[in-house]
């Protein structure tokens, strides 16, 4: 009896610590060429967000804030930010996309080429994008990420915390305090 119960601790540890690597394990294509691996963040808090494809006040409003929060939690937060397929990202205006994008953002903010982002999008989901929305892989939250502003908080261990909506403002306090969570 004892045995049995210290393997199924064991085997709950151990697939505890493979959810939590996964955000780790995976690589994304970056908007100004080249591929970025997410093993390069690990000890760091990450924010993967959805970004707007179309440009507007309201748009250039959003990536100011972005800049500024990334700019001000450098030391314990990567920013990576995701323009979506399903939103308008294509490889024909994905380098005006890039411009503008770079316009606003920092260096400081890992920008992705456009990805499927939507569970709708079945096998062409990104894998990245299949860990954040379903909770069968994050082990947490079960939600799709259908519009521009979508954030995802993952911790500096990989473990998914936190998944905010775009009426969350990135400058308001709702974020704030998400990202203060332990």
């Amino acid at each position: 009896m004892k045995k049995i119960m210290i393997t199924a601790i064991l085997v709950i540890a151990i697939s505890q610590h493979q959810f939590a690597q996964g955000i780790f394990t995976f690589s994304v294509p970056k908007i100004e060429g080249g591929s970025q691996n997410f093993s390069a963040f690990q000890g760091k808090k990450l924010l993967v967000i959805t970004l707007p494809v179309q440009q507007s006040a309201a748009a250039d409003s959003f990536l100011f804030s972005l800049d500024t929060l990334s700019r001000s939690r450098a030391a314990q937060l990567k920013v990576v930010a995701v323009p979506s397929t399903e939103d308008g990202c294509t490889t024909a205006n994905q380098s005006q996309l890039r411009q503008w994008y770079r316009s606003k953002l920092g260096n400081q903010v890992m920008i992705t080429s456009g990805l499927y982002t939507r569970k709708t999008s079945g096998n062409q989901q990104h894998p990245l994008f299949q860990w954040l929305t379903k909770d069968v892989q994050n082990q947490v939250f079960d939600i799709d990420a259908n519009v521009p502003g979508i954030k995802f908080f993952i911790r500096s261990n990989g473990t998914l915390y936190g998944v905010l909506g775009p009426v969350a403002k990135i400058s308001g306090q709702t974020v704030q305090r998400t990202l203060q969570m332990q």
